[in-house]
Parts: C-alpha cells; sequence; structure tokens
C-alpha cells in the first residue's frame, strides 16, 4: 500500500494516540491530513521521507515539542499547516514553506499564539509517551512459566 497509497485524510477521526513513525514510509503520498482529532506527542522527524508530500495538515490536535527541519524541507510541500496545538518551537525553515498556519501554539515570536499561561498548564501536564500507547510495538516477552502445582494433600 505504501507504494500506491496518495491521499490519506483522517480528519475528524476520533485518533486519540500519536503519530506512529512507521507513517515515513508512505512515501508516495501527496497528501496528509490528521486534523481535528485528539493526537499527543510530537511530530515524527520520518515525516521528512515522504518526499512527495503537498500538504500537510496536523491542525487541531495536542501535538507539543518542536517541529521537526526535515518536514519543513520537503522539496515539494507547498501547504502545511499546524495550527491549534502546542508546539514551542519551529524551524526558520518553516516561514519558507509557500503557505503555513502556525496559529494558536506556543511559539516565541510568532503572532496570534497562546498565552503563556495556556502553554505552561499544558506543558506541566504528565507527558505522553508514545509507546505506551501503543505507537510502538512492545518487545516480545517470553512466555510466563507454567504454574506450580501443590502435590495432593495425603489421604489418612
Amino acid at each position: 500500500m505504501a507504494g500506491t497509497l496518495n491521499e490519506l485524510i483522517l480528519l475528524n477521526s476520533g485518533i486519540s494516540s500519536c503519530i506512529p513513525p512507521e507513517i515515513g514510509k508512505l512515501d508516495k503520498l501527496t497528501v496528509l491530513d490528521l486534523s481535528f482529532n485528539s493526537i499527543a506527542g510530537t511530530l515524527p522527524d520520518t515525516i521528512g521521507n515522504m518526499r512527495a508530500l503537498e500538504q500537510l495538515d496536523v491542525s487541531h490536535n495536542m501535538l507539543a515539542g518542536e517541529i521537526p527541519e526535515s518536514i519543513c524541507e520537503l522539496p515539494r510541500l507547498k501547504n502545511f499547516t499546524y495550527s491549534y496545538n502546542f508546539f514551542c518551537g519551529e524551524p526558520h525553515r518553516c516561514l519558507e514553506v509557500p503557505r503555513i498556519d502556525d496559529r494558536q501554539n506556543c511559539i516565541a515570536g510568532r503572532p496570534d499564539q497562546r498565552s503563556g499561561e495556556a502553554c505552561i498548564a499544558f506543558l506541566h501536564r504528565p507527558p505522553v509517551h508514545c509507546d505506551a500507547h501503543g505507537c510502538i510495538a512492545p518487545p516480545n516477552l517470553p512466555p510466563p512459566p507454567p504454574p506450580v502445582h501443590a502435590p495432593p494433600p495425603p489421604v489418612y
């Protein structure tokens, strides 16, 4: 499927997990829309492997951290929307993408951002561990040992 899928539109799908790093294997995608969900964690830098990507929308989620520079270096990226999240930094290169929307984040020095209080409150929440949400498969554990059976009581 990675070689034939051109668009992946999952907007308003009720997703409440993290974006798995394996998404970067969808290198033929031209459109990726994950907006209006409850996606948490950070943007995986493997999205930077999606060299055909033209439109990326991750707005209206609960993403945080820094925008990976590899995403903003995508050669065909024309529209990158990451508004209404909690990103705290974006590489200068992102400002060179023809159309970006970075409103309502926590990016210092950018217009129309969330209040400092809202950003601090969000950042003081317990951290999201994507591996705990099933984005990263747990290692294969050995099977548990067989149960130990007590000998039957003596018969008198």
